[in-house]
């Protein structure tokens, strides 16, 4: 395999893991809100919502860590393609988004898993308010998610914007994931939630179809001589 045909299977497998993360990540958002669309108060009452259905808490998380196992690879590849054309974008787009995916990985496990865990095991909300009021007010856990929303908002938005200035997709694409973070961070309740998992699925759609599109960076003319010339 030479290493143009390398390049285009590389592009090709980062289309299909931001399509497919992409998809996941849709999905699992509009199955919690579907399943639990009741908000909690206080942390320690997951238990208790995860209580009532825990089959589909599992369900839930298993979506969640299946989309965060693909988007943390494809986050990556997507910064691989755009650093021939935009490299500062690519740069603190893609190490902003990783550092926010790997925090939202972190969180997923201690909430999801955890609570679902504590309902399996009978514990009830009461017994588990101690542990989530002491997780609540640290301020490694508190800094951990902060970096996890902003990181997560603010990368995939910078590589999004970099891939339209890189002409790699339409403007409708970041437009329609800025839609969707911020709606998902701003707005409750089902069909803005739904509403929220169908923007952000079109716009990794796009994002998919622009890095399965796109071409590698010509090298110029005068570059490719003088490196023959040295070599």
């Amino acid at each position: 395999m030479d290493d143009q045909t390398g390049r285009q299977w590389s592009r090709r497998l980062t289309a299909g893991v931001l399509l497919t993360g992409g998809l996941l990540y849709g999905v699992a958002t509009a199955f919690y809100w579907v399943m639990f669309p009741d908000d909690v108060s206080e942390t320690a009452s997951n238990v208790a919502v995860a209580a009532e259905n825990l089959g589909a808490w599992r369900v839930e998380t298993v979506l969640f860590a299946l989309a965060h196992l693909l988007l943390l690879p494809a986050t990556l590849g997507l910064a691989a393609v755009l650093a021939g054309r935009k490299p500062v974008a690519a740069t603190i787009g893609g190490a902003t988004a990783l550092l926010g995916l790997y925090f939202s990985t972190v969180h997923l496990w201690h909430y999801n898993a955890y609570f679902g865990a504590l309902a399996g095991g009978g514990v009830d909300a009461d017994a588990a308010r101690p542990v989530t009021n002491a997780l609540d007010g640290d301020p490694f856990v508190m800094a951990s998610f902060a970096v996890w929303l902003l990181g997560w908002l603010v990368g995939l938005l910078v590589l999004a914007f970099g891939a339209w200035r890189a002409r790699l997709v339409a403007l409708w694409v970041p437009l329609v994931l800025t839609a969707g973070q911020v709606l998902d961070l701003v707005t409750d309740g089902v069909p803005l939630k739904v509403a929220v998992s169908v923007l952000m699925v079109a716009g990794f759609a796009g994002l998919a179809l622009g890095v399965d599109r796109s071409r590698p960076v010509s090298t110029p003319a005068g570059r490719a001589t003088r490196a023959t010339a040295d070599a």
